[in-house]
C-alpha cells in the first residue's frame, strides 16, 4: 500500500480525556480515524480495516460499542459472495 507519514502533535491531556493508549497513540489515532471516515462513508468497510489492522468482526464490535451502524449493502454481499465464489 502506498502510504502517507502524518504527523502532528497532541496535547497530553487531550489524548487522555480521549481515551487513548499513550504507548500504542499512533494505532489507536489510525483505528480512530478509520473508524471517522467508514462513519462519513468516505471509505469503505474492507479500507476501513485495512487501515485499523482489524478484521471484520473487530470493526463490527467496535462501531456497536460506539454506536456506529454497519453500512452494508446489499451489492456488499454480492460482491462479496463473488469473491468467495458462491
Amino acid at each position: 500500500m502506498n502510504t502517507l507519514d502524518v504527523r502532528f502533535e497532541l496535547p497530553r491531556t487531550v489524548a487522555s480525556q480521549a481515551g487513548l493508549d499513550i504507548d500504542n497513540i499512533s494505532q489507536d489515532v489510525k483505528r480512530m480515524f478509520a473508524i471517522f471516515l467508514y462513519e462519513r462513508k468516505r471509505i469503505s468497510l474492507s479500507k476501513s480495516c485495512e487501515i485499523a489492522n482489524m478484521n471484520q468482526w473487530e470493526f463490527f464490535e467496535v462501531n456497536k460499542q460506539l454506536g456506529i451502524p454497519i453500512h452494508y449493502t446489499q451489492d456488499d454481499l454480492n460482491k462479496d459472495m463473488e469473491k468467495l465464489s458462491f
